[in-house]
Order: structure tokens, then C-alpha cells, then sequence
């Protein structure tokens, strides 16, 4: 039972480690467009409806309003004639485009930029995290300290077609050695890589509505990753791990992801993983679904304003994926364990109201890399949120996971205050109660996150 009860808090100790490294906010594409960060987070990085479809489209903004529609003009072929036509007035004659016609505003990005294929703003941002926590079975100190990570981050899209997302671990908490340091050094885990992710989107290649995605990213699987969430911890669908396998349906990888956005309500993706060392690569598939609310292109349905419905105020998603593959624990080793992962989740929204439900399976017929044995998992999960204030969430997740016979529940309540003065700029408390084999572990989590 001892071991049973190390072994969770070991686990438990991990994940928040490793999740408190992967919050993907980016203030950067606050600057570029002019707006504020609650226009695609309900709490940073969580995202809302909005955010789904900023990050679906490439990071391009997709935002649809009628007066906009009627008062800005619309960039055509090389440039917009007009537009180039008073920059060019106002070269020669030293004075300020008006701001008739077609419009010079201020969210409205300077046309030589736009025409040479370069940001209106230098597209980078700095997320730091850092965290307590409390654990009454710690075998040192019932309380850590700890600047969990610092990490720069880049994203943007150039004229519209290409676009880029990279995340480099400035910092990332290792191994506390006491003859080295007093406080943790910088990990050099192979799960905390420097250059975590960097990728590259072709938007609606050739004309199609394809979006090609290749470079070191997260493969599109459930709808729940970790840049996409309040708490402090992982969702266990996404973080699960099997034996000595490193796999996770969050993890990183080198990869070439095709997505597409059809009928305007159904996303689906799929791609191929290459990892080294491996004589055969990995295969995965995603497809969701939308209904209510606006579409995966942010178009809004009609409103009737004479006979209000709940489902102006309701929207539900549904995805589904499968992966499948293989890993070996080290290149010199001939062992190989063949998974596969598969997964349904649910998201429903009403008004403020959000209610999350995810169910994953897998199987590992080697994870020991050496007795061949094939070991079922099963995890589901269930969180609830309510936004209490404009800057204030509740929640409670629930969460079983079954690993070959050995259940485990958890039961994690958590507030997060993300004030609107200071909206990049997060505070979260979170408790952890788990049971696994008739032992309990209980931890309490602060954690504060800054994105700049």
C-alpha cells in the first residue's frame, strides 16, 4: 500500500509539474489586432467559441460584423488601390492620411506591412507560472515554492497565408540538488524540450479549404489540450500514461497535419507522426462538430428577437479521434510497444454555464518494452464551470481513470480569478483529492500565471 501511495503522489506531483509549463496565451495577437484578451478566453488560456475559431483558421482573424463590414474596405489582389493612393498623398506632401474613404484607423494595419507580408507589431510574448502547494504526505516539506517555468512565445500569419506558432522553454523547474542549489535547476528532461513547439500553417492551400500544418506541435485529438484550460492540472484523458510508455495524446511531435473546416460546422483533421528512431510512423485522425452558436468561420446565426429561445444562448460540440502507433524506450533497443488511443468528448455551453465531458481508450501491448503483456486503459472525466463574474470562474472536475484493474478517482474543485483591469494576469486555486487502491492523497495548489 506504501508504494501505491508514493506512486500517486509521484504521479500527481508530475502532472502538475508538467502542466503548469503549457498555458499558450499570447499577448501578441492582442497587439496585432487591437483587442483584448477576453475576446477569445473566457479565463486565460481557456478558450471561448471565438478563440476556437481564431486558432482553427490559422490565427487569422475571422471576426464578423456588420458595421465593420459596411465602413472598411476590402484588400484586393496586391494592395488596396485607394489605400496605397493617399499613402502615396501623404509621402509627398508630409501630412497625415485622412481618415475618409477608405479608412486609415487604428486597427486598420498599415498597407506597405500587409503588402511586404510582416506583422504590425513584433509577435512575441513571455508567459511565466508560478506555484504553491501544500501536500500533507510530502516526504520533506508540507510546502513548495516554486517558479514553475518561463517560456517565450511567437504566433501570427502573414498576409493571411502562412501561419506560425512557436513556444521555447526559457525555464522549466528539473531536479532539486542540494549540493548544486538551494532551489530547483533547469530541467533537461526529454519531456520539457527547449524548443517545445514550432509549426507552420499554409491556410486554404491551392485555393482549397485545406490548411496544411507541419513542425512540432500537439496532433488536433480531443478538444481538451493543454493550452486550453483554467485549472491547474491536466485533463487525465489527455495526460494519462501507461507503464513505462512516455505517450500521451498531449504530447508534442514532429508532424504533417491536414485540417479543414466543411459546411461550415464540421472540422475534421488528420496526420501522420514521425518520431526517431522509428521504422514506421504514426497515423491520427480528428473530426468535430458544431451546433448553435456561430460557426467554425465566426458567422452567427440570425437572432429572433420577438420570440427569445434557449438556443440563442446554447452551443454543443462533439468530437471524436483515434491514434495509433509505437514507441520503444530507447533507440538501441529493439523493443517496441504498438497503442492505440481513441476518444469522444463533449463541450455544452449555456450562457455562462459550461459543462465538459471527455472518455478515452487505449491499448499497450508492450509498455514494459519487455514482457509483451497488453494492458487496456479506460479514462473518463467530467468538469462542470460557471462564470461567476466576467473575471471569475468555479469549477469541479471529476476524473476515473482504469489502468489495467488499478482505478484511481479524483475530485479537483477550482476557482480562478483573472482580473479585467489586468486580463493577462491569472490566479488560481485548486484542490486535489485521489483515491487509488484505498489510499488518499490531498494536495492544495496556488498557482499564478503572467503573460506579457
Amino acid at each position: 500500500m506504501h508504494m501505491y501511495k508514493q506512486c500517486l503522489i509521484a504521479a500527481v506531483g508530475f502532472i502538475i509539474l508538467v502542466s503548469s509549463n503549457n498555458a499558450h496565451a499570447i499577448p501578441a495577437f492582442s497587439r496585432e489586432h487591437n483587442t483584448e484578451c477576453a475576446t477569445c478566453h473566457t479565463i486565460f488560456p481557456e478558450l471561448n467559441e471565438y478563440g476556437d475559431v481564431f486558432l482553427k483558421n490559422g490565427f487569422v482573424w475571422a471576426k464578423h460584423k456588420k458595421e465593420d463590414q459596411a465602413a472598411k474596405p476590402e484588400i484586393r489582389g496586391e494592395g488596396d488601390p485607394a489605400l496605397l493612393e493617399k499613402l502615396k498623398e501623404s509621402a509627398a506632401t508630409g501630412a497625415a492620411p485622412k481618415e475618409n474613404g477608405p479608412v486609415m484607423s487604428a486597427t486598420h494595419k498599415s498597407e506597405p506591412l500587409w503588402l511586404a507580408g510582416l506583422p504590425q507589431t513584433v509577435p512575441l510574448s513571455i508567459s511565466a507560472t508560478l506555484n504553491a502547494a501544500y501536500n500533507d504526505d510530502a516526504q520533506y516539506d508540507n510546502v513548495d515554492l516554486s517558479t514553475r517555468a518561463l517560456s517565450l512565445l511567437a504566433g501570427g500569419v502573414f498576409r493571411d497565408k502562412l501561419g506560425f506558432f512557436l513556444k521555447y522553454n526559457l525555464y522549466a523547474e528539473g531536479e532539486f540538488v542540494p549540493a548544486a542549489s538551494n532551489t530547483p535547476l533547469n530541467s533537461d528532461s526529454p519531456n520539457a524540450k527547449d524548443l517545445e513547439q514550432f509549426y507552420l500553417v499554409w491556410r486554404n492551400t491551392l485555393g482549397t479549404p485545406i490548411n496544411l500544418k507541419a513542425g512540432r506541435f500537439r496532433p488536433q485529438l480531443s478538444l481538451w489540450q493543454k493550452s486550453n484550460k483554467v485549472s491547474i492540472s491536466d485533463f487525465a484523458t489527455t495526460s494519462y500514461r501507461v507503464g513505462s510508455s512516455t505517450f500521451t495524446t498531449d504530447s508534442t511531435a514532429d508532424a504533417i497535419e491536414a485540417n479543414a473546416v466543411l459546411f461550415n460546422r464540421l472540422y475534421l483533421a488528420a496526420g501522420v507522426v514521425d518520431r526517431d528512431g522509428q521504422d514506421r510512423n504514426e497515423g491520427y485522425g480528428h473530426i468535430s462538430v458544431k451546433i448553435g452558436g456561430s460557426d467554425f468561420h465566426a458567422r452567427e446565426p440570425e437572432m429572433d428577437l420577438d420570440n427569445e429561445s434557449i438556443m440563442d444562448y446554447l452551443y454543443l460540440v462533439v468530437g471524436g479521434y483515434g491514434y495509433t502507433g509505437r514507441n520503444s524506450v530507447s533507440l538501441a533497443s529493439n523493443e517496441r510497444n504498438n497503442f492505440y488511443r481513441a476518444g469522444v468528448d463533449l463541450d455544452l455551453v449555456v450562457k455562462s454555464a459550461r459543462l465538459k465531458l471527455a472518455w478515452a481508450n487505449g491499448e499497450d501491448k508492450n509498455p514494459d518494452f519487455s514482457s509483451h503483456v497488453k494492458t487496456p486503459s479506460d479514462v473518463f472525466a467530467a468538469q462542470g464551470s460557471y462564470m461567476v463574474t466576467k473575471d471569475f470562474m468555479a469549477l469541479f472536475r471529476y476524473e476515473y481513470q482504469d489502468i489495467d484493474g488499478v482505478t484511481t478517482e479524483r475530485y479537483i474543485p477550482t476557482v480562478s480569478f483573472s482580473p479585467l483591469e489586468i486580463q493577462n494576469t491569472k490566479v488560481t486555486l485548486e484542490y486535489q483529492h485521489a483515491e487509488t487502491e484505498n489510499v488518499t492523497s490531498n494536495i492544495a495548489l496556488l498557482g499564478i500565471r503572467v503573460a506579457f
